[in-house]
């Protein structure tokens, strides 16, 4: 009895895996099929209609994949294109409402939901989004984000904080941002340089011309 039900725990798990996987590359299909959808919907609003009904169909399908919020925002691209900024919003929202375990997408959904909402001029909105970004890697793009809002709401004081804050973890990463420096610069800050951790050095030049020997030779 032992031997048999670990014979159908065995089996059944390698069936629920396969099914996993063939669920995946269908949704995954999907997607693909999505983007190449979004490529005409960008001047069609017939195209776009479709397409946001094609986006909306995979996300209630599969609400919990990468995927699903991949799609939402797509959807946002596209429609902010279009400067239909509620409609991205929107998209954007619900993506970052999905439970999706890929903490890197749904710090970019923050993210892109905050620059959208200060488009509209949404800016508290905007800086509470930004309260959502917490990985490292977009730590200085928030920051560089949250700067600009401010600087939108004449609080130089506190737009000098936030680039400052994003300038130090660049410098961390030793990855400088030249438009940021400009904005620095703008409002008085001058920033530290950065140098990068493998500096490109120049390939030392071979001289065509024959050396004394060779032209005596």
């Amino acid at each position: 009895t032992g031997i048999l039900l670990a014979l159908i725990a065995f089996f059944g798990w390698h069936y629920w895996e396969k099914r996993q996987d063939n669920k995946n590359i269908e949704t995954m299909n999907q997607y693909q099929k999505l983007i190449t959808e979004s490529e005409g919907a960008a001047n069609d609003k017939a195209a776009q209609s479709r397409f946001i009904s094609n986006v909306q169909a995979l996300v209630k399908s599969h609400p919990d994949s990468v995927f699903a919020l991949q799609a939402l925002l797509l959807q946002a691209k596209v429609t902010s294109a279009q400067g239909e900024w509620t409609g991205a919003e929107k998209a954007l929202t619900q993506a970052v409402s999905l439970k999706v375990e890929d903490k890197g997408l749904v710090n970019i959904g923050w993210l892109r939901l905050a620059r959208v909402q200060a488009a509209q001029n949404k800016f508290d909105a905007a800086l509470a989004s930004l309260k959502k970004v917490s990985e490292p890697a977009f730590l200085a793009s928030s920051d560089e984000l949250r700067g600009d809002i401010f600087v939108q709401k004449n609080d130089l004081k506190a737009a000098k904080a936030a680039y400052e804050s994003a300038w130090a973890a660049l410098v961390k990463r030793q990855q400088s941002r030249e438009l940021l420096k400009v904005k620095m610069n703008a409002i008085g800050l001058v920033p530290t340089e950065i140098t990068p951790p493998n500096p490109i050095r120049e390939t030392p030049q071979i001289s065509a011309t024959p050396t004394e020997n060779g032209a005596a030779s």
